[in-house]
């Protein structure tokens, strides 16, 4: 090798000199020629996005960059069961419930990186029972603790190399939270896309950790640009491709290939999949994740279990209402009957009636609403005191039992509302497909509610007698009744129904 470079050596500096010896003199340099202009790549495709690479360009476009921006991410709940042991003595044990997704850091902002995964991921259950099974944790179980980190894998139990994450925002109806962690980690490089402009048979990349186990990527294909998700108590757009992905994928990002710049952007988060359907996997659409990204706050949707009520809900029940014969609504609530009335105008009634309904017609718990300024607020709560019904006042109770009735208050009118729309969906199913399947979604809506309406109503019911102590005493502190008037009762009987107007129907807006 000395040798020959020696020769080389030898060989170019003669040449050099001779160069510089015989080169021909000249007047004046001629200007370096200036390099042609950059010609821009020609399209990959024609259209928004991509449904094949060329192989020539496959590894450039999708293997994208080297630094890691999806991570793989661990959440240990732990569980206390309080159960009776053979003696008859309260005991407890802790069960601990390890789960691994997928998160992506898109951003850092003031120091802190966030980061976009699942709910399901991010968030375990507060209490178990046959609607939220967790694995190895009895029904009944509550949730006392809850970490969330980044580790490397399922194998990873080296403490000091995880990353802790904190909570910056819950979106349970589209089943995203954005979590961050206190130190910069590298982010996607990529832009967001458009969802919307997805096309069946459109390349798509899933980068994500299968099973926990280690990091991956999974190229499919759109079968499905856009379906309505409301499993679980979800409300969002999904898009259906047909990558093979596991649950450790959940929290994916997906990204489909720009025919213009020949670039991934980021189209959705891979977030459940079809039971009997390995390579059926639905994706939540990113066109409607666009803005919480930005702000960090969940936009108002309509649907999912727990969509805002408006005034102009509460508008449209009440004159459902009035349009009634009986200007009542019978619905299911919880296992049980429940009834809402229009007692006058202003005054509505939600009864829970009793278990033998309907073999006796007897009210359970009935809870109030005046409106004096608009529905929505919850005014006097009526229960049984030695057979006679009495009125408790929310703002006498103790804070936790008044926080179970404005629960209960709450999901009735959610529930009172989802039947009313039910019943207009049905009475239009018999003119489309469409209809009839609008109608069976939203039946299908109401059924899930049942396990989270059984919860509160025990809840209620078991707080019915504390609410009937402060109806007591209420009564007891009522003023004695001058000689020559007339008693009032407990409950006072109310009026017929007049025409509602339209100035007090209402009015007052939500609370």
């Amino acid at each position: 090798m000395i040798g020959s470079l020696a020769v080389l050596l030898v060989a170019v500096a003669p040449a050099t000199g001779v160069a510089k010896s015989t080169a021909p003199a000249r007047s004046a340099a001629r200007p370096p020629r200036a390099p042609p202009p950059p010609t821009a790549p020609a399209p990959l495709c024609d259209g928004d996005y991509a449904d094949s690479v060329p192989a020539a360009r496959a590894s450039e476009i999708l293997d994208g960059v080297r630094d890691r921006f999806v991570y793989a991410i661990r959440n240990v709940a732990t569980y206390e069961r309080v159960y009776y042991g053979r003696d008859g003595k309260l005991r407890r044990n802790y069960i601990r419930s390890v789960v691994h997704g997928t998160g992506f850091a898109y951003e850092v902002k003031d120091g802190e990186t966030l980061i976009v995964t699942n709910e399901h991921v991010a968030n375990r259950p507060d209490v178990t029972d046959e609607e939220h099974v967790v694995d190895g944790v009895p029904p009944g179980s509550k949730k006392v603790r809850e970490q969330l980190k980044i580790v490397r894998d399922e194998e990873d139990d080296y403490e000091p190399g995880h990353v802790a994450l904190t909570r910056a925002l819950s979106d349970p109806a589209a089943d995203i939270p954005i979590v961050k962690a206190r130190k910069i980690l590298p982010v996607m490089p990529y832009r967001i896309g458009r969802s919307s402009a997805l096309r069946n048979g459109n390349l798509v990349q899933v980068r994500g950790f299968p099973l926990g186990a280690f990091p991956a990527v999974n190229v499919g294909k759109v079968v499905n640009p856009y379906t309505e998700d409301t499993e679980r108590g979800w409300s969002h757009n999904d898009f259906v491709v047909d990558a093979l992905l596991s649950s450790g994928n959940s929290g994916s990002p997906v990204f489909a290939v720009n025919c213009r710049t020949s670039a991934p952007e980021l189209v959705g988060v891979f977030h459940a999949g079809y039971t009997d359907a390995a390579a059926l996997n639905v994706v939540v659409s990113i066109d409607q994740l666009r803005e919480e990204l930005e702000t960090l706050r969940v936009p108002k949707r309509g649907g999912g279990l727990h969509a805002e009520i408006t005034a102009q809900d509460r508008d449209r029940l009440v004159k459902e209402l009035f349009a009634e014969q009986s200007h009542s609504v019978t619905f299911p609530y919880g296992g049980r009957i429940a009834t809402v009335r229009l007692a006058d105008p202003t005054t509505l009634r939600f009864s829970i009636l009793e278990d033998d309904y309907p073999l006796v017609v007897n009210e359970g718990v009935t809870l109030v609403d005046r409106g004096v300024n608009g529905f929505g607020t919850l005014d006097g709560i009526v229960v049984h005191v030695d057979g006679v019904p009495a009125e408790a006042s929310p703002a006498l109770l103790e804070a936790e039992v008044r926080e179970h009735f404005d629960k209960l208050y709450d999901s009735l009118w959610h529930q009172v509302l989802g039947v009313v729309d039910y019943r207009a969906r049905l009475s239009r199913a018999q003119k489309s497909a469409d209809a009839f399947a609008e109608a069976q979604q939203a039946k299908s809506r109401l059924r899930k509610r049942n396990g989270e309406q059984k919860e509160v109503l025990g809840l209620c019911l078991f707080d019915a007698d504390r609410a009937g102590a402060v109806a007591q005493r209420a009564v007891a502190s009522a003023p004695v009744a001058v000689a020559g008037a007339q008693p009032q009762p407990a409950v006072q009987s109310e009026p017929p129904v007049a025409a509602p107007a339209a100035a007090r129907v209402g009015s007052g807006g939500d609370r």
